[in-house]
């Protein structure tokens, strides 16, 4: 038995493990173990999902960092949604990205929380061109082996299951007290119609949204959407027209749309942050539409 941090309420690792089997067991869903990871004596599988129809395809994504407990927590507490969704689309899901940061609360695989030290598992660097070498990757090598096996993963399957609508469910810590924002990649930029809804969505439940002005980074906001920025994640891979595969320029996922949802972990019930990701998640049809 694993023994899951658990001071802000979030679901017991074993039971987000049993509820995401059911996509399987329920449903028909394809599943595959991208990678394990290993924490002390338990073994952590990162788990890919599919349904078996294939296509321009939904991909949710959550779990990236270990102290961002809601993405996992809506998807576990919607796989009846999920499943259903399932009949009407292709759908790729992955729910738990760092089981071991979720785990420990350590929002890396390796680290508490240090930044400079921490190695993301979506750090998708190694095949992003370089921005001003495009012809070359932005980094040598994978930043992680999580990161390696989860991109190739994503490479692999972004074929089969041509991504169009991309979500990836986040959380923030470090904006006490502080408006927020999503993040977007795609045609329309900060007036992407789904992006503006998701912005809504959170607005409803009570999260107070910068519209406007610049983040601390220095990124231009635009209702409520940081729109088109670069961060060598697995969101900005989804959505690249190119990439670096095996030494050479090939045509990458493209996807339509990216939306990084966000919400303020800080002063926020979990159960209030869950409601927030299960209405965006529920929305999706709508957005397909």
């Amino acid at each position: 038995m694993w023994k899951t941090y658990s001071q802000d309420g979030r679901w017991p690792i074993e039971k987000l493990y049993l509820s995401f089997s059911e996509l399987e067991k329920k449903f028909g869903w394809l599943v595959e173990k991208i990678y394990e990871q290993k924490v002390g004596e338990a073994s952590l599988p990162i788990l890919g999902l599919r349904t078996g129809k294939e296509g321009q395809a939904l991909w949710l994504i959550a779990g990236i960092h270990g102290e961002e407990p809601a993405g996992p927590n809506g998807f576990a507490q919607n796989i009846e949604f999920l499943g259903k969704l399932g009949k009407k689309m292709p759908v790729v899901l992955l729910p738990l990205c760092n089981p071991s940061g979720y785990l420990q609360d350590w929002r890396y695989p390796n680290e508490y929380r240090n930044e400079k030290k921490g190695k993301s598992v979506s750090d998708s660097s190694h095949l992003l061109p370089d921005l001003k070498s495009p012809t070359k990757p932005r980094t040598k090598k994978p930043a992680c082996p999580e990161a390696k096996a989860l991109t190739s993963w994503v490479i692999k399957f972004s074929k089969k299951y041509e991504p169009q609508l991309v979500i990836d469910f986040h959380e923030d810590e470090d904006k006490k007290d502080e408006a927020f924002y999503i993040y977007f990649l795609g045609k329309q930029g900060a007036d992407d119609p789904v992006a503006g809804k998701i912005v809504k969505i959170l607005i409803n439940h009570g999260f107070s949204i910068q519209m406007q002005g610049k983040t601390r980074f220095g990124e231009k906001i635009k209702n409520g959407i940081v729109a088109n920025i670069s961060d060598g994640s697995i969101d900005e891979l989804l959505a690249a027209k190119k990439i670096i595969f095996k030494g050479k320029v090939v045509k990458g996922p493209s996807a339509e749309r990216v939306v990084t949802v966000e919400t303020s972990t800080v002063g926020t019930a979990l159960e209030k942050r869950i409601k927030a990701h299960s209405e965006v998640l529920r929305s999706v049809e709508k957005f397909w539409r």
